[in-house]
């Protein structure tokens, strides 16, 4: 298994203090198992950033705090920022709003490949369930008996789609575009490199995580799913975006454009000028 201290969380952060606090809490039962967690930040308010770094040192792991001025909604280039910014040869990407269940991030390293990259999957949590995530303490007990709540099949059905697939995609009898993307999945670094990370010419709402997989099959980065076994809890928060689907936002355009390479131009690395 990979050595912790060569393990990065990568946490992509905005405004939401209670719901990072939760997802640093949970963190907690996982000690030994990452060396950092580092949060890139979109640009909260000076408050709120604050408030972060008084929260920081209530921890016994370190923690660095990447904060860039806020430009909009630009949650590509954000988590680049966390990339560029981790110390680690590993990275787990986790979304703030996630409560990440004992045992997941080891399984996470217990199925790390070059040339792989592991997906999980998670519970949607309702707004009771959530304060009671919140309000703590947050211990194995708790998080165990909220994910025992929520019925898993779909997550039993998505794993075994995904598993199906693999093999047609390393055949290329079906398309990369059939890849999907979420905000809880780990890579070795070199791989995500290999496509330059993040697509930044997504700015708004929607996109770069399932360009992102697509862009890492192309490359021949195939999936390994875990998305019932190796899962998280999903705190509840308000739909500030709008229900619409993402598909209906300011990016599908750009999405839909035919034969985009897989290493994008403004990715990691930038284009000279």
């Amino acid at each position: 298994m990979i050595p912790s201290h060569q393990v990065s969380i990568v946490i992509c952060f905005y405004e939401r203090i209670r719901h990072l606090r939760a997802c640093l809490d949970a963190l907690r039962l996982h000690s030994g198992v990452f060396g950092e967690v580092v949060i890139a930040d979109d640009g909260s308010s000076p408050s709120v950033v604050d408030h972060l770094r008084q929260l920081i040192p209530d921890y016994d792991y370190p923690i660095r705090h990447l904060w860039r001025p806020k430009d909009g909604f630009r949650l590509a280039e954000t988590r680049n920022r966390g990339v560029l910014g981790a110390r680690g040869e590993y990275l787990i990407f986790l979304d703030c709003d996630f409560v990440v269940l004992p045992g997941t991030l080891e399984m996470h390293l217990q199925c790390a490949r070059r040339g792989r990259f592991v997906l999980s999957g998670y519970k949607y949590l309702d707004p009771e369930q959530t304060e009671r995530a919140m309000n703590g303490p947050l211990n194995q007990e708790l998080i165990g008996r909220l994910d025992r709540e929520i019925p898993g099949d779909d997550l039993v059905a998505t794993q075994r789609k995904f598993w199906l697939r693999q093999p047609l995609f390393r055949l290329r009898l079906i398309s990369a575009r059939k890849q999907t993307l979420g905000g809880f999945f780990s890579i070795h670094r070199q791989d995500i490199e290999r496509v330059n990370g993040y697509d930044e010419n997504f700015v708004g709402w929607g996109g770069e995580d399932e360009d992102l997989g697509i862009r890492l099959v192309r490359k021949g980065v195939f999936c390994i799913p875990r998305i019932h076994q190796a899962r998280a809890l999903h705190l509840w928060h308000p739909k500030e975006l709008g229900s619409k689907s993402w598909r209906q936002g300011p990016n599908i355009e750009y999405f839909s454009q035919p034969n985009k390479p897989a290493f994008c131009r403004n990715g990691l690395v930038k284009p000279k000028r």
